[in-house]
């Protein structure tokens, strides 16, 4: 009797391994994907105090997204960012969001998704805000990575924006 739970034991730490390591994989081959086209960022700007843009050259149309953070990042505080987008509109946008990360950490899911200014009446907007809080860190630290995602209705892009406070 003693010998059967030892391998359901056995067998429940296997499929639980399985389990983290699709997961893993899955989160490689999402980022690593053809569907996701990466832009360039400036790891040295600190996008709570400028703002911040990353680009590329897609099919010989120049795109970039700045980001920036409009207040100062206080934590479990709620701070407005603001995102300017600029040659998206031969795709159009269908949404835009930001998730902070926090390298070597293993944080909770924190989708936020930015809304149109659409006072500028524009076809697709060029301006979006948003307003987020930071998830809880168990440490003290400060160096953040806003990680941007715009999908549009022909791609998906992403852009990693660090900042510290």
């Amino acid at each position: 009797m003693n010998n059967k739970y030892i391998r359901l034991l056995a067998m429940s730490f296997v499929i639980i391994l399985a389990l983290i390591f699709v997961q893993d994989f899955g989160d490689f081959l999402d980022e690593h994907s053809n569907k996701i086209i990466k832009l360039g960022v400036n790891q040295h700007c600190n996008s709570a105090g400028s703002i911040c843009s990353a680009s590329i050259i897609n099919d010989k149309e120049f795109q970039r997204i700045s980001f920036a953070i409009k207040s100062t990042v206080i934590p479990d505080v709620e701070f407005p960012m603001l995102l300017s987008v600029v040659g998206f509109d031969f795709e159009g946008i269908e949404s835009i969001s930001v998730s902070f990360e926090m390298p070597g950490e293993d944080l909770e899911q924190n989708l936020v998704l930015f809304s149109p200014d659409k006072s500028t009446h524009q076809v697709v907007p060029e301006n979006w805000n948003a307003v987020a809080k930071l998830p809880k860190v168990s440490k003290n630290r400060t160096d953040w990575l806003a990680v941007v995602r715009l999908k549009s209705s022909k791609q998906e892009y992403r852009a990693e924006f660090p900042f510290h406070f």
